[in-house]
């Protein structure tokens, strides 16, 4: 049975070829294209996919808005944030609100397929760069708040 998607992106051009890519592969079904974290909301409530893709960056509702939504809402869809930057706080926040996978958009195609069938699988797929950054973030917060708590 195929990994079923919605695609989330306010790029047209980077939807077409999200599209293009996923169609490519047997092992893929597009149900719907977005192009702001409305519609991916609504996507995701009329199809419930197994994998919404989602721009970190779009009008309207934000990705954290997304992600908090389906969250409280409980779909099981298991997100993929796609993005052509992310700062650590971002990273930190997506990671606690349930993203499972992080790619980069200057990264190659077959990259982002593999991790769409991973976090599919169940596992996580996170960018390693910006992550670890986050993670320092984090490491140094809690080491500040342990200090000033002593």
């Amino acid at each position: 049975m195929p990994i079923r998607l919605v695609l989330a992106d306010d790029h047209p051009y980077i939807l077409d070829a999200l599209e293009h890519l996923f169609r490519t592969e047997a092992d893929f079904h597009v149900l719907a294209r977005c192009l702001n974290g409305e519609e991916a909301l609504q996507a995701v409530r009329q199809h419930r996919p197994d994998i919404l893709i989602l721009d970190i960056r779009m009008p309207g509702n934000d990705e954290l808005s997304v992600l908090r939504n389906l969250r409280r809402e409980k779909l099981p869809t298991r997100v993929v944030l796609l993005t052509a930057a992310l700062d650590e706080e971002e990273v930190l926040e997506a990671i606690r609100l349930g993203v499972r996978g992080v790619v980069l958009k200057e990264m190659a195609p077959q990259l982002l397929l593999q991790c769409v069938q991973k976090v599919h699988a169940g596992g996580q797929w996170l960018e390693r760069h910006s992550v670890s950054r986050a993670l320092d973030t984090l490491l140094r917060r809690e080491a500040g708040a342990r200090w000033l708590a002593s």
